[in-house]
């Protein structure tokens, strides 16, 4: 199943160390016209570049590197942007790793349910009350079809016996993966968050 289509078509990658990327960045950055998002890379590719254009630009982007002779390639987006792609993607940061998290799969909905217990600190549909820089940057990021943080979540129960579930990192993950249609998302949680998790069917 295909994820909600977003706004483009592929993301251009290329390799630093093909050319002189100074060079080619320089010129890129002149380029107004081509609305241009330069999209970091993590995790496994140190030397790549990511960057984005609006559909209408993407046989002028191809032309326009081929003739600065950049190595790129591009990454469709029917492969970064399919469900089963993006779940594998999911991984544990190396901080929450070594701090003994797992990686546990959570129903969308359920969870998105208790989030909503917490307005303060909820993102609603298409970023509302979050950061739209943030919505936007890593829907953009999600195709460049790198390694993704899990967003981190933690339950707390208090005496009246009630339990609280939060997000203390990547609400706005979890927004876009929400928006664009995913059922289940693995996220990182501690030993003491899974069983109370379990108390409220969230596991």
């Amino acid at each position: 199943m295909n994820i909600n289509p977003i706004s483009f078509k592929g993301t251009f990658c290329i390799d630093r160390n093909s050319t002189d990327s100074k060079k080619y960045l320089r010129i890129l950055s002149k380029k107004d016209d081509y609305c241009i998002t330069y999209i970091p890379s993590y995790y496994n590719n140190p030397d790549k570049l990511f960057i984005y254009t609006p559909d209408k630009y993407d046989e002028k982007m191809i032309r326009f590197l081929n003739a600065l002779k950049v190595g790129f390639t591009v990454i469709p987006q029917s492969e970064s942007l399919n469900d089963e792609n993006v779940i594998s993607r999911l991984i544990l940061s190396d901080a929450d790793e070594d701090s003994g998290l797992k990686l546990k799969t959570v129903n969308i909905k359920k969870l998105d349910r208790e989030l909503q217990k917490n307005p303060d600190c909820y993102v609603g549909k298409n970023g509302a009350n979050g950061s739209g820089l943030k919505y936007d940057r890593f829907k953009r990021f999600l195709d460049t079809n790198q390694q993704i943080v899990a967003p981190r979540i933690y339950l707390r129960k208090y005496q009246d016996g009630s339990i609280t579930t939060h997000i203390n990192d990547g609400r706005h993950r979890f927004a876009v993966l929400r928006d664009m249609g995913l059922t289940q998302i693995p996220v990182s949680i501690d030993d003491e968050s899974i069983s109370l998790a379990k108390e409220i069917n969230l596991l």
